[in-house]
């Protein structure tokens, strides 16, 4: 499914529960090593919010010092699976959120989003390890996230694994979502980074309205 993102989550509030997911993993066979990653991912929408009102999720990241700019159309997260539209700009030239930010508003359009008049809305600091795995059927990359929610100057811990399929065949995944689930004994999650973000930054601006 071109430019499709298919993936499974887990809270990972529990105590271990990367340890767990990591034996789990490890009980598929060939996983690779683990990579490490520092995302700075900041959030943006117009002021009058038209994006959010199209159900878009737009992000500048810095990953590891590379800046790009994606959205992802928003949707539930069901039994852990989200299947959403995703795209990505490369930004070789910035170097800093700020040249990150005014290349956006220079290109004006992109995808048919309106660009020039983007703004933060919050930022999410990730330290993220990363290992992938093949199978017959379909590669995948699990997450393992560490983040801190930026909303103003609330902050707020917030841990996650994801898996995301990056070759091959969607029902292969969810059977290997659910041994990961059995196995581990972690649970499927509900809410993801970006929706609690969301509710953070709407019980900001309700208690502004008092």
């Amino acid at each position: 499914m071109k430019n499709m993102e298919v993936e499974f989550k887990w809270k990972a509030d529990c105590p271990r529960a990367f340890y767990k997911m990591h034996r789990a993993l490890e009980s598929l066979g060939s996983v690779g090593p683990a990579q490490r990653w520092k995302l700075r991912d900041v959030y943006l929408d117009t002021p009058q919010g038209d994006l959010g009102a199209k159900k878009i999720a737009f992000r500048l990241r810095c990953s590891n010092g590379k800046w790009e700019a994606t959205f992802k159309t928003k949707t539930a997260v069901v039994n852990g699976k989200a299947v959403r539209r995703e795209e990505t700009l490369p930004l070789p030239a910035a170097t800093s959120f700020a040249q990150a930010l005014h290349l956006l508003h220079t290109k004006k359009r992109w995808k048919n989003l309106p660009l020039q008049q983007l703004s933060p809305l919050f930022e999410i600091r990730n330290h993220r390890i990363t290992r992938s795995f093949v199978m017959p059927r379909f590669s995948a990359e699990v997450a393992f996230d560490n983040c801190r929610i930026i909303v103003g100057k609330q902050r707020v811990l917030f841990k996650e694994i994801e898996m995301e399929l990056k070759r091959g065949r969607v029902f292969a995944l969810e059977k290997a979502a659910l041994f990961l689930t059995q196995k581990s004994g972690l649970l499927y999650s509900d809410r993801s980074k970006i929706k609690t973000a969301i509710a953070l930054l709407q019980t900001q601006k309700n208690k502004c309205k008092k």
